[in-house]
C-alpha cells in the first residue's frame, strides 16, 4: 500500500505543481494505513499520525506539499546578516514547517501554534525525534483577542478545520493573540507564517502592537476558502502604509500578478527585510 500511495503522491504533485488541479484519492489511499510511523524528509524524521492520515500530501516521498513557500523562506533565512529570526508558524498542522526549520542556523526560536489534538501529537514526537532544541509549541487557536472561541473539528479534513462563528456547534477553546504570546519579545526579528482557513485577518488584527513594533515579515494563506472571509484590501487596511503585499508565486519569488493565488506576501519597510526586494520579478 504504501508503493501505491508514493506513486499516486508523484503524479498528484505534478498535478497540483504544474496545472493547480487537487486530484481526488489520495486521502482515501493514506486512509488505509493504519499504523504510525516517520517519514524521512529532507534527512530528518517526521511523525507520521495515521489518525489524520489524509493531512500529508506529498511528504510519503520527502518532498513538501508547499514547495514555493518553502523556497521563499529559504531566501528568508539564508541572509547572513541576520542569524537571529524568530519564525512563527501559526496553524502548524502535521508539522512540515517544523520539520523545515526548527534546526536553521539563522532562525534563533521557532513558535507554532496548533490547537488540534492529533495534530499535537505530530508535531511533538516530530521535534523530539529530532531534538529540536528550540521549539516551543503552544496548543491554542490564534484569534485577534484571548476569548473562548467555537472551535471546529472537521473530522473528514482537518487541514479544513478552524474557528467558526456559529455558537451552537462547535468545540469551545481559549484563543490566544500573537501580541499576549510576544509581549516580552517583541524586539525579535520576525517571520510570521499564518494558515488558519480565514482567520488571517483576525490574526493580524490580534498582532497589532507585535506589528507597530517589529514590523514583521508576513506570509498569509488566501485562496478560495479564506477570500469568502476577507479581501486583500481588508489586510492592507489593518496593516497600513508600512507595508506592500505580494503574491508568492510558485518559483517561490514575489509579483503583483493577484491571480492562481494560494499565499500572500506582506512585505513590510523594514530594513531586515530589503534584501527580498531582489525576489520580486517585474
Amino acid at each position: 500500500m504504501i508503493l501505491i500511495i508514493k506513486i499516486y503522491a508523484v503524479i498528484y504533485e505534478f498535478f497540483h505543481y504544474y496545472f493547480k488541479l487537487n486530484l481526488p484519492g489520495l486521502g482515501f489511499l493514506y486512509r488505509r494505513l493504519t499504523k504510525d510511523s516517520y517519514f524521512n524528509v529532507k534527512g530528518k524524521k517526521l511523525f507520521f499520525n495515521h489518525n489524520v492520515a489524509d493531512n500529508y500530501g506529498m511528504l510519503i516521498n520527502g518532498n513538501f506539499n508547499e514547495k514555493e513557500t518553502h523556497y521563499f523562506l529559504d531566501n528568508v533565512f539564508e541572509n547572513t546578516l541576520i542569524n537571529n529570526f524568530h519564525f512563527v508558524d501559526i496553524g502548524g498542522n502535521i508539522g512540515e514547517f517544523v520539520l523545515d526549520y526548527s534546526d536553521h542556523k539563522n532562525v534563533k526560536h521557532l513558535t507554532v501554534f496548533e490547537p488540534q489534538p492529533q495534530q499535537i501529537i505530530g508535531i511533538k514526537k516530530t521535534i523530539i525525534k529530532n531534538n529540536f532544541e528550540n521549539t516551543t509549541l503552544i496548543e491554542k487557536p490564534v484569534s485577534n483577542e484571548v476569548k473562548e472561541v467555537n472551535f471546529n473539528f472537521n473530522i473528514t479534513n482537518s487541514t479544513a478545520s478552524g474557528i467558526i462563528e456559529s455558537s451552537n456547534t462547535g468545540t469551545k477553546l481559549w484563543s490566544t493573540t500573537l501580541d499576549e504570546a510576544f509581549r516580552n519579545n517583541l524586539d525579535h526579528t520576525f517571520v510570521l507564517l499564518i494558515d488558519i482557513e480565514g482567520q488571517e485577518l483576525n490574526a493580524i488584527k490580534g498582532s497589532e502592537v507585535l506589528i507597530n513594533r517589529s514590523l514583521p515579515l508576513i506570509i498569509f494563506e488566501y485562496n478560495h476558502i479564506t477570500k469568502l472571509y476577507f479581501k486583500i484590501e481588508d489586510i492592507q487596511n489593518q496593516l497600513g502604509t508600512n507595508y506592500t503585499i505580494y503574491r508568492l508565486n510558485k518559483k517561490g519569488r514575489l509579483d503583483l500578478k493577484f491571480n492562481n493565488i494560494w499565499n500572500l506576501v506582506a512585505l513590510p519597510q523594514n530594513e531586515s527585510f530589503k534584501y527580498l526586494e531582489s525576489l520580486i520579478d517585474n
